[in-house]
């Protein structure tokens, strides 16, 4: 009898011609990149929670948790009750990064979540051109997601999360709206392997009047200019086994001419507690701006309700150290 086109051997050969693609295309692309661009929404691929930063950010095939809303939209539907995360990252140089996710199934194949992340710095020393300082400056940066996951039966998710982004710089205002859509696919019930589109048709659109003012004089029309975000792809696998005790996970992830990073994590529950993580963060062969760091962190479920989660990891700004903490809260389960 012929085979299914749905078959769990003919999943596992399509997915691994899809990961064998996309790794050849983003090489290809690495080969000839020269250098390393920054790009407008970075604090939007930072990455969120203690959970999953702790395992080299290396989260897209996880599913089942509330930083899916981050990672994977499609993680979403095999979300388990109602859960609440709130993160904090401590960062040098006034910096600042919060998380706040919200999120529960809807019926047996769906679930959606509410988050909202900030980031920025304070304190910034303003200046005129004639380097006289003008006082102190704020960058404050924002974003709010919705997103909605639905399983297609038993092997294949798909999530989506639109996006509003906000930034404010000294009197300046900016907004982009967007989306990420994300698929999941089960080939054996222990393996899941993610595509995931980040950052769809967002741009920051700025209108400053004191812009057009400075640059073309007094003919009162407000200027507008765009700030493009680049697509961010990532294609990732995860893998349970020890009796679900041992998650290992790793991720490839492009944006645009940069770099190709490379994500690795593992998770082992040592007892119903206590969890251990480590991993490696954004590896990269190009040894410049980013080129990896090692990550670690640990898990406590306090109670059946409450969970604690703690990441450490380096950070590239002055060689500094990053401490993360998440508070998790799981209802219904």
């Amino acid at each position: 009898m012929e085979k299914s086109w749905c078959s769990t051997e003919r999943i596992r050969i399509w997915i691994q011609c899809v990961w064998v693609i996309g790794v050849l295309a983003a090489m290809v692309r690495t080969a000839q990149c020269e250098s390393v661009r920054a790009w407008p929404g970075e604090f939007l691929r930072m990455g969120t929670g203690a959970r999953a930063m702790a395992m080299g950010n290396a989260y897209s095939a996880v599913d089942g948790d509330i930083l899916s809303s981050s990672y994977n939209p499609a993680g979403l539907a095999s979300l388990r009750g109602r859960q609440i995360a709130l993160s904090y990252r401590y960062m040098s140089m006034d910096r600042y990064f919060t998380h706040v996710v919200f999120g529960s199934r809807i019926g047996p194949d769906a679930g959606f979540a509410f988050s909202w992340l900030g980031a920025g710095t304070e304190d910034i020393q303003g200046r005129d051109r004639n380097g006289n300082r003008t006082g102190n400056l704020k960058d404050s940066r924002n974003s709010f997601g919705v997103t909605f996951a639905k399983s297609l039966g038993n092997r294949v998710s798909l999530g989506i999360t639109p996006k509003l982004s906000l930034w404010k710089l000294a009197d300046d205002d900016a907004k982009a709206f967007g989306f990420d859509i994300g698929v999941l696919v089960r080939p054996v019930e222990s393996l899941s392997a993610a595509f995931v589109v980040r950052d769809v048709n967002s741009r920051f659109t700025w209108e400053s009047k004191r812009w057009n003012d400075a640059i073309s004089g007094v003919d009162g029309q407000t200027m507008e200019k765009d700030d493009k975000f680049p697509l961010y792809y990532t294609v990732g696998v995860a893998w349970k086994t020890l009796g679900e005790k041992l998650l290992l996970s790793a991720m490839t992830e492009s944006v645009e001419d940069n770099p190709l990073g490379c994500d690795f994590g593992a998770s082992y529950a040592y007892n119903r507690m206590l969890t251990l993580r480590a991993g490696v963060y954004n590896y990269t062969a190009s040894g410049g701006l980013d080129y990896g760091s090692f990550t670690a962190g640990f898990g406590l479920q306090v109670t059946g309700t409450i969970g604690f989660d703690y990441a450490f990891a380096s950070d590239t700004v002055e060689n500094d150290r990053l401490h993360i903490l998440s508070l998790v809260l799981t209802y219904g389960e």
